[in-house]
């Protein structure tokens, strides 16, 4: 069985896609408030790397991201590799692009994944290295998915490694 049926995602891909979307983004939210986080965005239209990117120059500070700690949705690379990216993920790309360096073995749709537009795509946070330990385990506490996905560097712009 094919992944898409006409123009439709297998039932269970849709159901996980809902399932994130429908988690608000509250408890993240109060976990920031809670730690006095002073950098943070939430991953909307401008994708994870056009959000960071936004973050990164606000701070005058570059980015580096771990392509293998990024968690997607496990029917990601099964539409990536169709490619088929909504349109905004191509536009993003286009504006956000020539700033991101991407090391050779990450292939162009996985690349591209990073690109993609987000309705509801969680919060992007900058914790100090002190206070990590003790975010992620409070947000195990509160059952508040969370991932350490790559630093604040010096420098400008994105390194996704």
């Amino acid at each position: 069985t094919t992944a898409l049926k006409g123009d439709k995602a297998d039932a269970k891909d849709v159901k996980e896609v809902v399932d994130w979307m429908s988690r608000l983004n509250r408890d993240a939210a109060l976990l920031a408030s809670e730690f006095n986080l002073k950098g943070g965005t939430d991953v909307t239209g401008f994708s994870l790397l056009g959000h960071a990117m936004e973050m990164a120059d606000a701070s005058k500070v570059g980015m580096e991201f771990t392509i293998s700690d990024i968690p997607f949705i496990s029917g990601a690379q099964k539409y990536a590799e169709m490619w088929t990216f909504p349109g905004g993920a191509s536009d993003n790309r286009l504006y956000f692009g020539p700033r991101v360096r991407f090391t050779a073995n990450i292939p162009e749709e996985k690349q591209m994944l990073l690109f993609d537009p987000q309705t509801s795509g969680g919060l992007l946070l900058a914790i100090p290295e002190p206070k990590l330990n003790a975010f992620l385990e409070r947000a195990t506490e509160l059952d508040q998915p969370a991932w350490t996905i790559g630093d604040v560097v010096d420098g400008s712009g994105i390194d996704v490694v």
